[in-house]
Formats: structure tokens, C-alpha cells, sequence
């Protein structure tokens, strides 16, 4: 019997990641444990249900808890992870959390870098921070080492980013997670059982551009045809105790008298999530800067037509199934909103593309792809 080659998957991140390197590592590991490919056995670092319901580390509001998992974090990947490979000797490590060890292995290392967020978008981390992952990133190119992304656009930024380091960078398309029941209780919660809404889901990141989605909200309530229509905003409001954007949001909508029609939910499970998706009118994505863009594919699935903005890598994954209009223009989204609101064939029309457009995305060709690319890359 031929050798099977031993990936291991480095799960470790997964208790404090956020919306999407969550869903990616948990849709890597479900789509390893159901691979029928013989020719290739999984490890897995941890197992990842025990952070499920533990959140001990998402998304702390206080600074010595995320000083603590940063220090916890470097000891993993630099100290412990090492000699886990050593005593186990998979032939390939999956990092999906933009960052490797920085030992040169003879383990191939493949690091999964889902954007390029850091280099272009300096003001919105802290400068320390920023310049001290940046070097982490580069520093676990050492060795036998490989990136995965998650769009051609993200790759062509890779691509000039890490043009010195002759680093090779493959493009695999995710997959997302379905929910496979729902909680309508959400909605009853939220008083929107007999309401039309807009919705979006995500966190409160400066780069989602939610300022420019509730302005275009408010053009849309001076038409008296969209006096009972409400905006929802569900996602964590607090990211990593910045409350600039929450401020800012909460400042316009109180200022313009909409505190009633847009409605705020923090954090919710997947199953209310699911529940919203459901029931909303349009899902709104206004993100001006997006590696991929994983509601666009929840909205898909869930029959919900979409607009987003024409960021780059949200036009290339919704490919034709969403209406798009020029980042940060206001303006355009309301009119934009405006067409599809009135338009029941138009919104029907963009479900169906949607539900075409997902073909490319199961979580069986997402894994697929994985091993092809691994049986590509390693010789046994």
C-alpha cells in the first residue's frame, strides 16, 4: 500500500477568530474529516467544538486578555506547533491564519493569507501591531513554504507585495457555512415578523463602510413608500475595544431620527442569523475593501437577492449574481436599492444567478481543490 501523505491543520486561531478565518478553518475541517480521498491523512492541532461555546478569547474587551492570548499565540506557533511537527511528521502544515512558524521545516507549509489588509490599510490597526504580524507573515515564508488565497484579486496584491521573496501563491476558493436550522425567534425579538429590512451582517470594521449604507438607508425613508421599511445591523458592535465606528453610527442615526427603523443587534448565533437571512429583503454589502466576502455566498443560499459595493473581489465572487455600485457613493446605493425594491423580477432574477454561483463554492470542492494542489506539491 502506497504511503499517505499527513497533513496537519493548525486549528489553534479558531478560538479567537473572528467571522472569516472562523468559517474558513471550520469548513477546512469538516471538509478534511469528510474527504474520501485515500491518499491523504488528516491531523488536526485541536479539535475545534471545544471553542464553539467557549469564547474566552473572541473578541476581548480588555487589553491585558488580548495581550495574553498574543503572547499564548507566538508561544503556540513558534514554540509548541515546531515540535508538533517534529514528533508527528506531516508531510504538509495548513496554517490558516495568515501566519507559519518561522523555523525552516521540511514540512511544507502552506499559509493561508485571506487579504492584504495590513499593508493596505495602515491607519486602521495599531502600528506596532501591524508592523510585528507583517513581519511574522514574512518570517514563516522560511523554508518550504507556499501562500493559499482566497481570490485572484487578493493574489494579484500578494503577488506585488511579495515579489522579492519568490513566493508561490495559489488561489482556492472557500467555501461557507449553512446553517442548517434557524432560530425565528430573532425575529419576533427584533419586531421584524410583518417588516420589510435591509440587511447586513458583519462586524463594525471601518473598511465595511456601514456610515455609507445607513446614509443611503436614509434617502430611501424620505420616500413615503419605504415609511415601514427598517435597516438591520447585526454583527459584533465593539471590535477589539475600538467603538469609533459604533460612534459614528450611532451619532448619524440619532442625529436623523432613525433610532426606530435601524436596529443594532450585536452578536448573534448562526441559527438567528439564519433567520434574518431568510426573512430580509436585500442583503447589503458596502464593504469598500473585501479578500472574499463570505455573506455574499450565505445570501445566495439563503434566496436573499444582493447588492454590494464593486469591490474588487466581491464582483469577482458574485460574478454577475449581484447588483454592484461604486464603494462609498451613497447616492448610487440608494438609487441602486431604489430599482431593486421596485422590481420583483429584478430581485427574483439575482436569487436564481446566486443559486448557480454557489456551485463554485461546496465545501467538497473547496477540499478537493486543497488535495490537488497538495498531491501537486508533494512527492512521497
Amino acid at each position: 500500500m502506497a504511503q499517505k501523505i499527513k497533513v496537519l491543520i493548525d486549528t489553534f486561531y479558531y478560538q479567537a477568530a473572528l467571522s472569516g478565518i472562523r468559517t474558513y478553518t471550520n469548513q477546512l475541517v469538516l471538509g478534511a474529516k469528510n474527504s474520501k480521498n485515500n491518499n491523504i491523512e488528516y491531523l488536526f492541532s485541536h479539535e475545534i467544538n471545544q471553542w464553539d461555546k467557549n469564547h474566552k478569547f473572541l473578541n476581548p474587551k480588555s487589553k491585558f486578555s488580548r495581550l495574553r492570548f498574543h503572547l499564548y499565540y507566538f508561544y503556540w506557533k513558534q514554540i509548541r506547533l515546531p515540535f508538533k511537527i517534529l514528533k508527528h511528521k506531516p508531510n504538509v502544515l495548513i496554517c490558516p491564519d495568515y501566519v507559519a512558524p518561522l523555523w525552516r521545516l521540511k514540512t511544507l507549509k502552506l499559509c493561508v493569507i485571506h487579504d492584504t489588509l495590513f499593508w493596505d490599510y495602515t491607519k486602521n490597526y495599531n502600528a506596532f501591531w501591524r508592523k510585528y504580524y507583517t513581519k511574522l507573515i514574512s518570517l514563516g515564508f522560511r523554508g518550504n513554504s507556499s501562500v493559499v488565497t482566497t481570490s485572484n484579486y487578493v493574489k494579484s496584491n500578494l503577488e506585488s507585495l511579495f515579489s522579492k521573496q519568490n513566493v508561490s501563491i495559489k488561489v482556492i476558493y472557500q467555501s461557507f457555512l449553512k446553517s442548517k436550522t434557524d432560530d425565528d425567534r430573532i425575529l419576533k425579538i427584533l419586531n421584524l415578523e410583518e417588516s420589510d429590512f435591509l440587511l447586513h451582517v458583519g462586524s463594525f470594521d471601518k473598511r465595511k463602510d456601514l456610515i455609507t449604507l445607513v446614509k443611503a438607508f436614509k434617502l430611501l425613508k424620505s420616500d413615503k413608500k419605504n415609511k415601514h421599511l427598517k435597516l438591520v445591523l447585526a454583527g459584533q458592535k465593539i471590535l477589539n475595544g475600538n467603538v469609533e465606528v459604533l460612534n459614528e453610527l450611532e451619532s448619524y442615526i440619532f442625529t436623523n431620527n432613525l433610532s426606530k427603523s435601524v436596529l443594532m443587534t450585536g452578536y448573534l448565533s448562526t441559527e438567528e442569523i439564519t433567520s434574518l437571512y431568510k426573512k430580509a429583503f436585500i442583503y447589503v454589502f458596502p464593504s469598500v475593501e473585501e479578500g472574499f466576502g463570505i455573506p455574499v455566498l450565505e445570501a445566495f443560499a439563503l434566496k436573499t437577492p444582493v447588492v454590494a459595493s464593486n469591490a474588487p473581489a466581491m464582483v469577482e465572487i458574485a460574478q454577475g449574481a449581484a447588483e454592484h455600485y461604486n464603494a462609498g457613493d451613497q447616492v448610487e446605493l440608494f438609487k441602486t436599492l431604489t430599482k431593486l425594491i421596485a422590481s420583483e423580477p429584478e430581485r427574483t432574477c439575482l436569487i436564481e444567478k446566486g443559486s448557480k454561483r454557489l456551485k463554485d463554492f461546496s465545501r467538497e470542492k473547496f477540499i478537493k481543490d486543497y488535495e490537488y494542489h497538495i498531491l501537486k506539491s508533494v512527492k512521497i
